[in-house]
């Protein structure tokens, strides 16, 4: 634009000066239909140059005018955009801390940056979990859209309803470049589903890819022996590959000793006592166990106890073992020397029934205070 306003005012000076080099006065005619323009080159170059005065100057104003309306718009945009990010900052900040109530201030209100919406629904969702909001949950975890979905499987699973993600979890965990973490959550989805027949189907690359801890598999076994009928349980766990059956003894010895088949599992019970390290394990198998007839395992605890009398984790499985043979006189006895700070959350419940079914309810009123 100011290129072709010299260009003009450059033309006008020199329609301007050759009159004068020429020494002629020079005029001007412009005719337009019935229009008729004629004047001296000194005064039409007079006038052009005006003309192109104001044009600049319209120019330059209408330039101001833009970047004014530019700067207010950009300003206007960019304090909003900042106002969102604040959101999201804040609410990820007071979720690291736990600090659900202010998670849900920060967003509840608040709109965020379009690329994470859905990592605002996860936390409101989180927040409502933290808050035993299970309706409000959902319905944040439903929100969020399909390609994010299993990036808040915990979630999911964490609200009890995990059905709405496992068919997205099988094709992830099918597929052979599936991670340890991927196998993990869809083994937890299946858990809680209770689809057992599909958890059998995966157990064997559990087992390949190394997914689980001791304590995990414990936890996936107690759940599948849970769900199994009695009288399936023990056909099931032998037909368990070795490897597997290692990782399921645990919680398949629990779950017989929970329903009263102590009998069925007395021989692998009585190895457990040969074993010092397997001693707290035995123990806590007891811990559940009910209507039992195992004397050939209590003689074998005592003789235990009497080479090792302070052997803590062994008296704790005397104590349980007593009470699930109705010996609560024994019981209550064993109790009174091995319950201690450290396991006293743990037994209080066994302990209680043998101090209440021995007449002892004072002791069994104090463990729950």
């Amino acid at each position: 634009m100011i290129g072709l306003i010299i260009l003009i005012v450059a033309i006008v000076v020199v329609l301007a000066v050759t009159p004068f080099v020429l020494d002629e006065k020079g005029y001007v005619l412009i005719s337009f239909n019935n229009t008729t323009i004629e004047g001296t080159i000194v005064s039409f170059c007079i006038m052009a140059v005006i003309t192109a005065v104001v044009l600049y100057l319209t120019y330059k104003l209408i330039r101001y005018l833009l970047s004014i309306y530019h700067n207010t718009k950009h300003g206007f945009f960019a304090r909003s955009q900042e106002r969102k990010q604040a959101a999201i900052e804040q609410a990820l900040w007071s979720a690291i801390n736990d600090d659900y109530e202010h998670v849900e201030q920060a967003l509840s209100g608040n709109s965020v940056p379009d690329k994470f919406e859905d990592i605002r629904l996860a936390l409101l969702a989180k927040a409502a979990l933290a808050n035993n909001q299970t309706d409000k949950a959902l319905e944040r975890l439903f929100e969020i859209s399909p390609e994010h979905q299993l990036k808040v499987a915990k979630l999911w699973l964490a609200s009890g309803d995990s059905s709405a993600i496992e068919s997205q979890m099988r094709v992830s965990a099918e597929s052979k470049k599936a991670t340890a973490l991927e196998l993990k959550l869809y083994t937890e989805v299946l858990v809680q589903q209770q689809h057992f027949s599909a958890l059998e189907d995966v157990l064997p690359r559990l087992l390949r890819k190394k997914v689980f801890s001791s304590e995990q598999w414990t936890r996936v076994f107690n759940a599948y022996f849970s769900a199994l009928p009695i009288e399936k349980i023990t056909h099931k766990y032998k037909q368990l590959p070795k490897k597997l059956q290692a990782y399921a003894h645990t919680a398949y010895l629990a779950k017989m000793a929970a329903i009263g088949q102590l009998a069925v599992i007395e021989g692998d019970l009585i190895k457990m006592v040969k074993h010092n390290e397997q001693h707290n394990q035995l123990a806590h198998i007891l811990n559940g166990a009910a209507n039992a007839d195992a004397i050939k395992l209590q003689t074998c605890i005592q003789e235990r106890l009497k080479k090792d009398e302070s052997n803590n984790a062994l008296l704790l499985a005397l104590a349980c073992l007593a009470n699930a043979q109705g010996d609560y006189d024994l019981a209550a006895r064993v109790f009174d020397k091995a319950l201690n700070s450290e396991n006293k959350k743990q037994y209080a419940e066994q302990a209680a029934l043998s101090y209440s079914k021995s007449a002892q309810a004072e002791k069994a009123l104090v463990l729950y205070q």
